[in-house]
């Protein structure tokens, strides 16, 4: 068995898949954790489905599905971000905007179908896109989760006090002297950028897997706003790699698998975080 997993990694397909799934779990966790604290979750949809509409959009005309889907899911998160300061009033940065942003699901997904329809994409490209195939990453992609992955560190380590205390509570930013507009603005671009890149990971009704699962996690077992950071990196990396093995011993399709191994890893968690946190 292990002869037959080295002799797998051995191959492109393989290497690159492993190599943006380790990328996703030690960076994409934090995006989850942003989320949650802003209550994003209805926001974070509405940015999915407008980078299924992109993507649509460039296998249709032969563009880059990626670029242009992460594109797509870039614009989204300019207009979310603008609507949702404006309708709190420039008090605070939750999302209230939640009839816009359905109103947005709806139209994305609606032309997304209607896009497939007209052209000449192949059902099982638009799987893909759906369900995610990570086998199928190519170079670009990889190197693509790389650098989203590298970027999300490198703000969080350089913005970290100015992030905690933005996702803390917007007012004491401002109090405190904080610009908060121009650092939720980032945080939002962030989470843009990695639910563009985990849907090219595992598909786009399966982008939870790599940010808000691991971050649940993390949730349950840090106190602090670093423990949680920490932790969810380790419960990403500990999800993506046993659901990535998990799949090819049982012969499963590895998004539902990372899956799979993601609920059961927060199932434990719950379970023995009763009594220890850190």
């Amino acid at each position: 068995m292990l002869d037959n997993l080295l002799a797998l990694f051995a191959l492109p397909v393989f290497s690159r898949a492993l190599i943006a799934l380790l990328a996703g779990g030690l960076a994409f966790p934090a995006i989850g954790t942003f989320i949650l604290n802003l209550e994003l979750l209805p926001a974070r949809f509405a940015i999915m489905h407008a980078g299924l509409m992109g993507a649509a959009i460039g296998m249709a005309f032969g563009a880059s599905p990626a670029l242009v889907g992460m594109a797509a899911c870039l614009l989204a998160g300019v207009c979310i971000a603008l609507l949702s300061w404006k309708n709190d009033g420039g008090s605070g940065v939750k999302t209230s905007a939640g009839g816009a942003l359905g109103l947005v699901m709806t139209l994305c997904l609606g032309l997304t179908f209607i896009i497939f329809y007209k052209s000449n994409v192949q059902a099982a490209a638009a799987f893909n896109i759906f369900g995610g195939n990570i086998l199928s990453l190519s170079r670009e992609d990889m190197f693509s989760a790389i650098i989203i992955a590298a970027l999300v560190l490198i703000c969080i380590i350089v913005f970290y006090k100015e992030i905690q205390v933005v996702l803390y509570d917007c007012d004491i930013a401002r109090a405190s002297g904080l610009h908060a507009f121009p650092v939720y603005f980032g945080i939002i671009l962030l989470v843009c950028l990695s639910v563009a890149a985990s849907m090219r990971v595992v598909g786009a009704f399966m982008v939870d897997a790599l940010t808000i699962i691991p971050a649940l996690a993390a949730r349950k077992i840090g106190r602090t706003f670093k423990a949680v950071l920490i932790a969810g990196a380790i419960a990403g990396l500990v999800m993506n790699i046993s659901g990535f093995l998990a799949a090819f011993i049982f012969d499963l399709p590895t998004s539902p698998a990372i899956i799979l191994c993601g609920v059961i890893m927060l199932g434990l968690i719950s379970v023995f975080s009763l009594r220890h946190k850190f």
